[in-house]
């Protein structure tokens, strides 16, 4: 009977650990709030939204927030496994590329909570591999899944054609890739064209717009050595700089996304997890150098995510603001506003018509959590709110205002006869706080402005 090779040992001791610290951190963590905002997608579900095409509205409706997450992250290592087989012509580097992406932090948050990166990852790897292949259908068909999931998918056809540019060779089959990757992506156009591309306009300032600069390239590139790892990110320059040559579209569909992002960073304050799909690639590329970089890219990758697991859980330092632990505990108590009677005594659920937020974060997780119609008002950075119709609140109802910090704006309070708050509604942790929300009750709604009132009706 043969046994396993040491490095075949190490490598699938990694992939187990990588298994566990997902599932530990899926099951030990709350519904996060742009989880809970996809969340609210998908239960209206349509050809688009203000922040990102609809596909992680679609699975999540049709398996769940944390399973859609899982599913996906796990079929990303297997992809990758794959076309590194495929690449290096070896199963002994498929393994090493499966175990060094399976300890990436980036793969392991986006194979945890559901974001549009969770099946932008799955199927831009699925895309690369068939055109690394040549299979034309497949290709296309994964391209446009990867455009359903996030906008930057495109920046893999750019890949694409830079290699073909330099190779001086673009197959027919290639054009029908792209039609049919164009079909899929259609409808999204269309839903933008009808809302005056709102989600096209939104995504270029928020990625283009605002202002830059050096402080926000430093920014950006700590987000990286976190995300990416502090090992497999220079190795990923160096992959897609002095890699194999015959290896062009893997190389360069690892650098277009640090580049384009990292120009990005330097006009706007960009996001640490934008250029997630570049680690894929990278990571294929590192299993096909020397085993050892490979060995010790994972385990700092591992290492990371462990410590972040590990405070996520068990909190033992503190920090002047935690954002990690904000973001992902102390949530589910915001199932207190589906009885008001506790924080307002005497207050019926029933007479509740809506609860209001400062934001679409805070007003996703009353959603959420106490299954309640919510709404954003006062100076809310627009989102898919804006684009729903507004929740009726008929003359005589109550509403509740909920925020962290802020009273409920003037105009808001002026829709309302009285204001009654704030009641403090404090979420703890391990003996720590991390949320005190502030919950207003607005008692009896006025008629809309020209309607008649109550007394003027009898």
């Amino acid at each position: 009977m043969s046994t396993l090779s040491a490095p075949m040992k190490a490598c699938l001791t990694l992939l187990a650990l990588s298994a566990a610290i997902r599932l530990t951190l899926a099951l030990g963590t709350d519904v996060y709030f742009d989880e809970a905002y996809y969340w609210q997608w998908s239960r209206r579900l349509d050809w688009g939204y203000y922040d990102h095409p609809p596909l992680v509205a679609w699975l999540i409706a049709a398996l769940g927030i944390r399973p859609m997450a899982l599913l996906c992250g796990a079929g990303t290592v297997a992809a990758v496994w794959g076309l590194a087989r495929d690449i290096h012509g070896d199963t002994a580097a498929a393994w090493r590329a499966a175990a060094l992406w399976s300890s990436v932090p980036i793969s392991i948050l986006s194979g945890v909570w559901a974001t549009p990166d969770t099946p932008l990852l799955l199927f831009w790897t699925l895309a690369l591999w068939a055109l690394w292949r040549e299979r034309w259908i497949l290709a296309g068909l994964a391209l446009g899944l990867a455009l359903l999931s996030k906008y930057s998918a495109m920046l893999l056809g750019v890949a694409f054609l830079a290699t073909a540019v330099r190779e001086r060779r673009l197959p027919a089959g290639a054009w029908g890739a792209a039609l049919l990757g164009a079909l899929l992506f259609l409808p999204v156009v269309l839903w933008n064209a009808q809302l005056g591309w709102v989600g096209f306009a939104f995504q270029l300032n928020h990625g283009l717009g605002g202002t830059g600069g050096l402080k926000s390239f430093a920014e950006f590139l700590g987000g990286q050595l976190a995300l990416g790892g502090p090992v497999l990110l220079p190795l990923a320059l160096v992959y897609a700089f002095r890699g194999p040559r015959e290896q062009f579209l893997p190389r360069v569909a690892a650098l277009v996304p640090l580049l384009f992002f990292g120009f990005a960073a330097v006009r706007t304050r960009g996001e640490a997890n934008w250029p997630a799909v570049a680690y894929v690639t990278a990571c294929i590329g590192v299993a096909g150098m020397r085993p050892t970089r490979a060995q010790v890219s994972a385990v700092a990758g591992l290492a990371v995510a462990l410590a972040v697991t590990s405070h996520l859980l068990f909190p033992v330092l503190r920090f002047k603001r935690d954002v990690p632990l904000e973001r992902t505990q102390g949530w589910a108590v915001l199932s207190a506003l589906a009885e008001p009677g506790r924080l307002f005594p005497g207050t019926e659920a029933a007479h509740i018509a809506v609860v209001y937020a400062p934001n679409y974060q805070l007003a996703s997780q009353a959603a959420r959590y106490a299954s309640l119609p919510v709404d954003t008002a006062g100076n809310a950075r627009q989102s898919q709110y804006d684009a729903w119709p507004r929740p009726a609140v008929a003359p005589g109802k109550d509403a509740l205002w909920c925020s962290e910090r802020a009273p409920p704006p003037d105009e808001l309070a002026a829709r309302f006869t009285t204001v009654e708050g704030p009641v403090e509604l404090p979420a703890d942790f391990h003996g720590r706080r991390v949320h005190t929300f502030l919950v207003w009750r607005l008692r009896e709604a006025r008629p809309p402005e020209g309607a008649p009132s109550a007394d003027a009706l009898q």
